[in-house]
C-alpha cells in the first residue's frame, strides 16, 4: 500500500492539534478523517476504514484506552493499527489496550510521519 492511499483517522478531543495533524497529513498525501470524542471516533472507523488510527488517551466520555479495547475486541477492526498519542508514557497500558506504538507529546510531525509509513 503506498502512502497516499493510507487513510488516517485522528481521534482527539483537541481541535487545534486535530486541524494541524490533518493539515500536515493531506499535504504529504494522506486522506484524514477526525473525531473529536471516542464514541464518534469508534463510529467513523467503521464508516471511513482507516489503516491507521492516533488515539488521543484523555477525552470527554470514553479514554483512548476503552476505544482500543473495543476496536481490538471486534474481528472487523482488531488488525487496524491504533497509535497512542499521549503527555505521559504508560506501556504497560498500552500493550493491554492493544495499542500498536506510542508517540508522546507534545508531537513532533516527523515522528508521526515516521511512524505512518
Amino acid at each position: 500500500m503506498t502512502r497516499s492511499q493510507k487513510k488516517i483517522l485522528v481521534i482527539d478531543d483537541e481541535g487545534e492539534l486535530i486541524d494541524v495533524l490533518s493539515t500536515r497529513l493531506k499535504s504529504e498525501g494522506f486522506e484524514v478523517d477526525s473525531a473529536l470524542d471516542g464514541l464518534t471516533g469508534i463510529e467513523k472507523v467503521y464508516s471511513f476504514k482507516p489503516d491507521v488510527i492516533l488515539l488521543d488517551i484523555s477525552m470527554p466520555g470514553i479514554s483512548g484506552w476503552e476505544v482500543c479495547e473495543r476496536l481490538r475486541a471486534d474481528p472487523r477492526t482488531k488488525n487496524v493499527k491504533i497509535f497512542i498519542i499521549t503527555g505521559t508514557r504508560d506501556l504497560k497500558q498500552t500493550k493491554k489496550a492493544g495499542a500498536d506504538r506510542v508517540i508522546l507529546k507534545p508531537l513532533n510531525f516527523d515522528e508521526v510521519l515516521s511512524a505512518l509509513k
